[in-house]
């Protein structure tokens, strides 16, 4: 299986360059996302709330990265077996697997991605000269820029998307429910090799505001329906949201639908290097733009764009949901979704 980063090691050295620059020595993470960006291991992926457990050791002084595992099955090539240590349902247990870890132990600076005080009060007896810091910004700011295989990544997962998308909207007729046409897209995208839908994906009559949970709501002629197609490919997110008008479109709803398209054009537009994400969304009828790769990933208010980011943008007028992926590029903003916009 294709991974974030293949057999290379661009993404470790890339986090590894920006924690010598942060002055941060290791780093524990726990979400499987960002590991997955780190390390590209296809590991088995853990769904459900569950405390925060160290999963991933990145350690600066030796320049690699440990994960928790049961083998060295779906490890890229420079992650052998010596690079694995085991899970374990007793905290005390797994700490000492951790603070084995070569490197460790010296280690000052400790950054996570998410702990919780007891887990954080063992460790710290396990590494008593580490002060532990939120890693969230180093995170977030390494991950934002995109390479050519990032954006391939993306692209890839984006396209499993829209045909999933486009089963559904062959699907949409007066008394279908909308939980036949999220499993009519869940099916589509698993004969397609995406076998987890992403949280966002959503098959929803439209109301005064876009739905998010479909339920055993029938169609019925006249309707609008929000179709929000989400899918994790080899790691990578693929979003894409349009909408569709059932037994065909109103005046108004045609309306509303040339306006969203507008705003999402303008959006599109804008999203040029330097500028401020807020002034994004304080446009009327912007609902999202954030940073999209392994996972949705908020970008503060005050950030500005640069060249390479990848971000999810959506836009929401009287009950039309569209929703697009841009690459932010040196010259221009590209949309790497392609789906027509109409309500047709």
């Amino acid at each position: 299986m294709t991974t974030p980063t293949g057999d290379d090691r661009a993404h470790l050295d890339r986090l590894l360059d920006a924690m010598t620059a942060a002055g941060v020595d290791a780093l524990l993470l726990g979400h499987e996302d960002g590991i997955r960006w780190v390390t590209g291991a296809d590991r088995l992926r853990l769904t459900g709330t569950r405390p925060f457990a160290p999963a991933c050791v990145v350690v600066r002084a030796t320049r690699t990265a440990h994960l928790l595992a049961t083998s060295d099955a779906g490890l890229p090539a420079f992650l052998d077996v010596d690079h694995v240590y085991g899970p374990s349902w007793d905290l005390v247990t797994l700490a000492t697997r951790v603070a084995a870890v070569p490197g460790l132990a010296r280690a000052r600076t400790v950054g996570t991605d998410g702990t919780d005080p007891t887990v954080e009060d063992v460790l710290a007896a396990f590494l008593p000269v580490a002060t532990f810091v939120d890693a969230g910004p180093l995170l977030r700011g390494v991950r934002r820029r995109t390479s050519p295989a990032d954006r391939a990544g993306i692209a890839a997962a984006i396209g499993v998307a829209q045909r999933g998308l486009a089963t559904v909207v062959g699907t949409v007729a007066p008394g279908v429910t909308e939980r036949r046409l999220s499993g009519a897209f869940a099916g589509r995208i698993g004969r397609l090799g995406a076998t987890m839908p992403a949280f966002a994906t959503a098959t929803c009559v439209a109301g005064t505001a876009p739905r998010s949970f479909p339920g055993e709501r029938t169609l019925a002629a006249g309707d609008l329906v929000t179709l929000r197609g989400g899918v994790v490919l080899d790691g990578w997110l693929g979003l894409v949201a349009r909408t569709r008008a059932v037994g065909g479109a109103t005046a108004g709803q045609v309306s509303a639908a040339e306006a969203a398209l507008e705003t999402l054009r303008l959006v599109t537009t804008a999203c040029r290097p330097g500028r401020p994400v807020g002034s994004l969304r304080a446009r009327p009828d912007v609902r999202a733009v954030d940073g999209l790769g392994t996972d949705l990933a908020p970008i503060g208010a005050d950030d500005p764009l640069a060249v390479d980011d990848v971000c999810w943008i959506e836009v929401a007028v009287d009950g039309v949901l569209l929703g697009d992926v841009v690459h932010v590029g040196t010259d221009a903003t590209v949309p790497l979704t392609g789906v027509p916009y109409g309500l047709g």
